[in-house]
């Protein structure tokens, strides 16, 4: 009988301790998996921050484009509006047009008036 108390007593010291060993693993896994968790979500929130810095950025790189977009149409307009004033610039492009449509270098220099080497210059630029 105490044989068999003894037995008892070694089986359930026996399941305890490894009921215990089980619990500390368990207890250990879930610790380091909150640490993981606790890491994902400090970068997770350091990664929204840089995405909001990102798109700040963005919006403002978009609105530095559109007004450079703007200044860019308003210097188009305004060179095209000296070229139109400078009666010079009318023969460099009416000479332009003669050449991009394939005239000959005397073709130019007889419809624009313009000395042989003005328009062999005009002719350099514009055969590229």
């Amino acid at each position: 009988m105490i044989g068999l108390g003894l037995v008892l007593l070694l089986t359930f010291c026996g399941l305890t301790w490894f009921i215990l060993s089980k619990f500390k693993q368990l207890k250990n896994r879930l610790s380091e998996s909150d640490d993981a968790m606790r890491q994902t979500l400090e970068k997770l929130a350091q990664l929204d921050d840089e995405l909001h810095e990102i798109r700040s950025g963005n919006q403002a790189l978009g609105k530095k484009v559109k007004e450079l977009i703007v200044s860019i149409n308003g210097l188009d307009d305004k060179q095209q509006k000296l070229a139109e004033h400078d009666p010079q610039s009318r023969f460099y492009q009416k000479a332009a047009k003669l050449i991009a449509g394939g005239a000959t270098l005397n073709d130019v220099m007889q419809e624009c008036d313009l000395p042989r080497a003005e328009a062999e210059l005009l002719f350099s630029l514009h055969q590229r």
